[in-house]
């Protein structure tokens, strides 16, 4: 229903359709004010102002109807507050109504009071404001918090600007997933121009990968476009991302601990109560762990940790060549040239060499050092997994084939080309740099302006929101 209404109030008993008469006994009125201006507001907010009528005779002065005019548009409206049928001479009364724009732009309008005044019974009060729709510019559209484990918190920080001429007011930030949640003391004024900085946390309670959105609600109702949030989201990631510890592995794919750079698959174990090498098995093959099974270490005496029949307190076999129980004596009948507890029988592949022998360490020196047939296997002059590249000629991780220079990148979570980048150039990637990768849903991932995230751009030729449409 309009509101260009009359509202027309029966006065001293009179029956609806009886006109009314001015009171025969002298009264005068004064309005105020005459001209309300109500300024900038925001589209959709609801502006109260007032209108005081006094009555400034001695006579009762009796408000027989309101009028409200609109002037192109319908945004001046009377509030649900009683307005009063009669004022006592020398009383006044506060009239209360609403502005209500609805679309951008300048309006004007009339409220036009109609009394019994024997004199000059009708006021005008001019009205006039001037509307804007909030508008708001916030980036990025979308927060990726990488991997994060549960129990921990992760905040990346989202930046929101005042880009209209209105102040707005942030009411309530409401994300659809609850491990997502911004940190703002609501409600938060903008005023036009001013950029806020805005806190996101992300707290998972598992693995699970995790999305949301998130909108800004303001103070009229109104809805401003949010962001996309995610986090542990190997589906849509970008790789670079998902390797935090820059070490050309993705916690999306094989790396067990994102978090250190010395931690990844092919990495050297080493005695320190961490599974290095991302095997599934803590400290092999170093002085601390059991190899061979036999239930001592190499610190605990196992002179020769890669046969399970000899280990301190072994039973000597008198006539194998092999210092079975570690006493640093080789059974009778073989020589022990060199002193370090294998003879030749017993597989030493150099007798006058303390350095070589069964089970000892390789090193790059060009020397069969564990007497296992292959020299220099396990260190940096091997190629140790056959790609045609050594780690000193920079394989980054001489035990996988896929991996070593010059390799072309796939999408698979591994630096392939060891260039200590993850996936680029691949679907994991993104590669424009505006949070989605084409795994993601980036239908062009060459242009920032095109993605899942960003707003349709009327007349630019592109898909920008990449729903298979273009206006």
């Amino acid at each position: 229903m309009s509101r260009n209404l009359w509202w027309v109030f029966a006065m001293l008993g009179l029956g609806c359709g009886t006109d009314y008469k001015l009171g025969a006994a002298a009264t005068s009125f004064v309005v105020s004010p005459d001209l309300s201006d109500l300024g900038v507001v925001n589209v959709g907010d609801t502006v109260p102002f007032v209108v005081t009528i006094s009555n400034t005779g001695g006579a009762e002065l009796s408000l027989v109807a309101v009028e409200i005019i609109n002037i192109n548009g319908d945004y001046l409206a009377r509030s649900d507050a009683e307005i009063p049928g009669t004022i006592l001479g020398g009383e006044f009364a506060d009239l209360i109504f609403n502005y209500i724009p609805e679309t951008d732009g300048y309006h004007h309008g009339r409220i036009i009071l109609k009394t019994d005044a024997s004199e000059d019974p009708d006021r005008t009060i001019e009205v006039r404001g001037q509307a804007s729709t909030p508008t708001m510019n916030i980036w990025p559209s979308v927060i990726d918090f990488g991997p994060v484990l549960p129990g921990t918190a992760a905040v990346e920080t989202v930046t929101m600007v005042n880009t209209g001429t209105t102040p707005i007011d942030i009411v309530e930030l409401p994300v659809d997933n609850g491990v997502f949640l911004a940190r703002l003391t609501l409600p938060f004024r903008v005023e036009p121009g001013e950029k806020i900085d805005v806190p996101f946390e992300f707290v998972p309670i598992d693995l699970t990968e995790q999305t949301g959105d998130a909108v800004v609600l303001l103070g009229g109702g109104q809805n401003l476009a949010g962001l996309h949030l995610r986090g542990n989201a190997c589906s849509t990631a970008a790789g670079e991302l998902y390797d935090q510890d820059g070490d050309g592995y993705s916690v999306c794919g094989s790396d067990c601990d994102d978090r250190d750079d010395l931690t990844h698959p092919g990495a050297r174990e080493v005695c320190n109560g961490i599974d290095d090498n991302c095997d599934g098995t803590v400290d092999e093959t170093t002085p601390c762990f059991d190899d061979d099974g036999d239930g001592q270490t190499e610190e605990e005496g196992d002179c020769n940790d890669a046969d399970a029949a000899v280990h301190s307190g072994a039973e000597e076999d008198m006539a194998n060549g092999i210092d079975d129980d570690c006493d640093g004596v080789v059974d009778s009948g073989a020589s022990d040239f060199d002193g370090d507890g294998y003879s030749a029988a017993g597989g030493d592949c150099a007798p006058y060499d303390s350095s070589v022998h069964p089970g000892a360490t390789e090193w790059a020196d060009g020397l069969d050092n564990d007497c296992d047939g292959i020299v220099d296997e396990g260190t940096d002059f091997y190629d140790d997994d056959g790609d045609g590249y050594t780690e000193l000629e920079g394989d980054c991780d001489d035990t996988d084939e896929r991996i070593s220079p010059y390799r072309v990148e796939v999408a698979d979570w591994l630096d392939n080309d060891c260039d200590g980048m993850v996936d680029e150039g691949t679907i994991h990637a993104d590669d424009d740099g505006d949070g989605f990768s084409e795994l993601g849903g980036d239908c062009d991932d060459a242009n920032p302006a095109v993605n899942p995230g960003h707003p349709e751009i009327p007349g630019d030729g592109l898909d920008n929101n990449c729903d298979g449409v273009m206006f």
